[in-house]
């Protein structure tokens, strides 16, 4: 049994019962287009949906049962689309944030509710995709349609921010549509889209994404799909107009990132040396990419007793040197660089200026003071700051540098002209 046979025994049931397809959407409160997608084999029905459709349609025992048993087959569905990049087997920590992202897109699984839109937000490295991917692949269970993933090079070393028409793209032909069925204007395709996600359950994970404009054209706008976005940026466009939920992430507490380093070179190793494993996450800023390139060094080394990594990331300067990679995409330094490179000209400097503040918590006023501008200006430029991942606040609204940004910004200062650094 499939799909198509769902459709069928539905479609009899109605010309049985007389009724026509709007008909039935009135009597039970299911739109018309899910009901002619399950018709057509396209979808299957979640339980509530599909107790509504038998009540309206008044089915006798033997028909409710043949119609509940063509829509429990879903495991039978070809062509469901299963993007998601694999979990990572060393997660650890974040329980509270998980606890959050559970009660926040708890309206995906509720019937009739508003689509769930779950924003997650954050410096460079601080985990969002780690999040993000791995909670999708909990939940993937209960969206039985597939899960959508797209990485948006929001904030890319090498690309240009994906434009959203080509995501839509990706999608439509990962949904069933034909390449030359997809519509060439992005509009369109997001119409397009949103009907064929109207009836599934779907999660959609939109990764690094630039702003609010870029995600809002990839939204399935279903209240029976899930969707997970991260982005450097708060996303306060998406909050106000989509009602999107936002997660501001923090970096990890000592023991998560304890807990991360051992999964990563083994408990025995962290047990051995306690202290030293608690000052080498510290050394990270517990910046859980940092504690990730720490212990990918430190895997490679087995013998390497941890005091004298310690010793070592100490003793590097500059401090970002410590924890570079091959890689640019898991580089400390080459995450950071994404972000500045997002910044105009003049927010750059006041960056530059910033990072001279002695302490990690700074307010409006001492910002405008350290770089010579005025308290609007200051704002602005922290606003966008802000909006790139560079800073965050705190509850008491000011602005927190962290250590390694300040680090990272401390180069680009001791780089800048001569008559920046007078100034």
């Amino acid at each position: 049994m499939d799909n198509k046979l769902f459709g069928r025994l539905l479609r009899e049931a109605r010309q049985r019962s007389l009724m026509t397809m709007e008909g039935l959407a009135e009597a039970s409160g299911v739109s018309g287009r899910a009901i002619s997608d399950m018709e057509r084999g396209q979808s299957l029905p979640r339980p509530s949906t599909l107790s509504e459709l038998m009540d309206a349609l008044a089915l006798d025992d033997a028909e409710r049962r043949r119609l509940a048993d063509a829509a429990a087959r879903r495991t039978a569905r070809t062509g469901t689309p299963r993007q998601l990049p694999p979990d990572l087997m060393v997660f650890r920590g974040r329980t509270a944030d998980l606890a959050e992202i559970r009660r926040r897109t708890a309206a995906a699984e509720t019937p009739g509710a508003h689509a769930a839109i779950a924003a997650i937000s954050g410096m460079a490295g601080i985990g969002k995709t780690t999040l993000a991917v791995h909670w999708a692949h909990q939940m993937a269970d209960r969206f039985p349609d597939g899960q959508l993933y797209v990485d948006c090079h929001g904030f890319d070393a090498t690309d240009s921010p994906l434009d959203p028409g080509e995501a839509l793209a990706g999608f439509l032909r990962a949904l069933g549509v034909p390449s030359g069925d997809i519509p060439d204007d992005t509009e369109q395709r997001s119409l397009l889209f949103r009907e064929r996600a109207a009836s599934r359950q779907l999660i959609v994970v939109l990764d690094n994404a630039r702003d609010s404009a870029q995600v809002r054209p990839l939204l399935p706008g279903s209240a029976t799909s899930l969707t997970l976005v991260t982005s450097r940026n708060e996303l306060s466009g998406l909050a106000a107009v989509e009602g999107a939920s936002v997660l501001n992430l923090d970096v990890w507490t000592p023991d998560e990132a304890c807990a991360a380093l051992a999964a990563r070179i083994g408990e025995r190793r962290c047990r051995a040396e306690p202290e030293a494993a608690a000052e080498l996450v510290a050394l990270c800023g517990l910046l859980p990419l940092a504690v990730a390139v720490v212990g990918a060094q430190l895997g490679a080394a087995p013998r390497l007793p941890l005091r004298l990594a310690v010793a070592e990331l100490r003793a590097t300067q500059p401090r970002l040197d410590g924890l570079t990679t091959d890689d640019r995409h898991v580089d400390v330094r080459g995450a950071f660089s994404c972000s500045y490179r997002t910044l105009d000209d003049a927010t750059a400097r006041f960056f530059r200026h910033l990072v001279r503040h002695p302490g990690p918590l700074v307010s409006t006023e001492a910002a405008a003071a350290l770089a010579a501008v005025e308290l609007p200006q200051a704002r602005r430029h922290l606003r966008a700051l802000t909006a790139a991942g560079l800073i965050s606040r705190d509850a008491d609204g000011r602005h927190v540098l962290h250590d390694l940004v300040r680090a990272y910004g401390g180069e680009l200062a001791d780089r800048a002209e001569p008559d920046e650094n007078a100034g």
